[in-house]
């Protein structure tokens, strides 16, 4: 049974779909596990940072299926000659790279037509659960990049996920969004009490490796007093700021097979993930 994990905060701009896509390439080069990254984010960068730019534009050109289409599987098409049907579950799924040891990262893309799903919602909070219970058997680790948004995509992935992790960056009003995400976690689990929901952990993420600024170092305080007041874990593993995580982006590329990343980088990355692996269990 794999492990579902989402990144959420419900402030934008803290790099978490960064850190899902690197997990995700971590657990699957270095953990050797099998790997499934689910882009519940309209704006798609998730799916691009793993596909590439290029690979994805081909990949909606072609007709590939995306998440939106999980959420609208069966919203009447119009046309007079068809119905709604079922989604086969294995083809909403792009396999980006398999290896000969069994180790694997696959992708459900996102395209920004998900965005319609938050404006006719009804019904579907249950539907990306559904399709995770059929094919979750076949991977040890789901990953959920989220939008910064409490609404029903985020019903979703609490409805999907085991543990949440909250990227924080380092700056004013860093913990702004906790109070909102603290209310949304327990809103949910007081309508669905057999639901194990638990924040595994608060990652501080692009700051300045050299000497932070005075408001970092406040923010850093005000989110750790946030934090111990939720009783929600905070990283000892940070993640300085670098460029080549743009450069990964580009290229689809892990941060260990990127050109050019100085081995420090690398290093603190690798620590951050062994010990978040260790904290989820992978």
């Amino acid at each position: 049974m794999a492990v579902c994990m989402s990144l959420i905060n419900m402030k934008g701009g803290v790099g978490k779909t960064t850190l899902a896509t690197q997990i995700a390439w971590y657990a699957t080069i270095e953990l050797d596990k099998k790997v499934l990254l689910i882009d519940l984010d309209p704006q798609a960068n998730a799916s691009q940072s793993v596909m590439s730019p290029e690979t994805y534009v081909e990949y909606l050109d072609d007709g590939g299926l995306t998440v939106a289409d999980i959420f609208e599987q069966f919203t009447p098409t119009g046309s007079a000659s068809g119905s709604p049907k079922k989604l086969d579950p294995d083809k909403a799924i792009y396999s980006r790279v398999e290896y000969d040891d069994g180790s694997l990262l696959h992708i459900v893309p996102s395209r920004l037509e998900l965005s319609w799903t938050m404006r006719n919602p009804a019904g579907k909070e249950t539907l990306l659960p559904r399709f995770v219970s059929k094919i979750e058997k076949k991977y040890d680790l789901i990953i959920i990049d989220c939008s910064p948004t409490d609404s029903i995509l985020t019903d979703a992935a609490y409805h999907c996920s085991r543990y949440i992790l909250v990227p924080i960056k380092a700056e004013f009003l860093a913990s702004i969004g906790f109070p909102l995400l603290n209310r949304s976690i327990n809103a949910f689990q007081m309508r669905h009490e057999s639901s194990v929901l638990e924040v595994c952990g608060l990652v501080f993420n692009d700051f300045n490796r050299g000497n932070p600024k005075r408001e970092n170092r406040l923010a850093r305080k005000d989110v750790e007093q946030k934090a111990a007041q939720y009783k929600w874990h905070v990283f000892k593993n940070h993640i300085p700021h670098s460029d080549s995580y743009f450069r990964a982006a580009r290229e689809g590329l892990s941060i260990e097979s990127t050109k050019g990343t100085h081995g420090i980088v690398k290093t603190e990355f690798s620590a951050f993930a062994a010990e978040l692996a260790k904290k989820i269990g992978i």
